[in-house]
């Protein structure tokens, strides 16, 4: 998977993804809301994960600051075990 790096200036951290897989999926949610997105990954290629297992995630997921609270709202909204139904069931 492609992905573009960035060293975070100008930019917030506000997802902590445990994959690479989470993070292509959690970027396209954001791109999907026309957010745009970076990675700061721990991974380095010739170690085959030595360091994503060491820090205990793969990387973090980036957005311009001016953004960062819409995304969390984004990500929090998708990661909640509420659904249409559960709320119906619930009032």
């Amino acid at each position: 998977m492609k992905h573009e790096e960035h060293d975070g200036s100008g930019f917030e951290a506000v997802y902590r993804a445990a994959d690479e897989t989470t993070a292509e999926l959690i970027r396209g949610l954001l791109e999907g809301e026309g957010i745009p997105v970076a990675f700061k990954s721990q991974q380095v290629p010739w170690m085959d994960g030595v360091m994503r297992m060491g820090a205990g995630f793969w990387g973090d997921i980036l957005v311009p600051e001016e953004l960062a609270d819409k995304a969390r709202e984004i990500i929090a909204a998708y990661e909640s075990p509420e659904t249409p139904e559960t709320k119906e069931d619930s009032d």
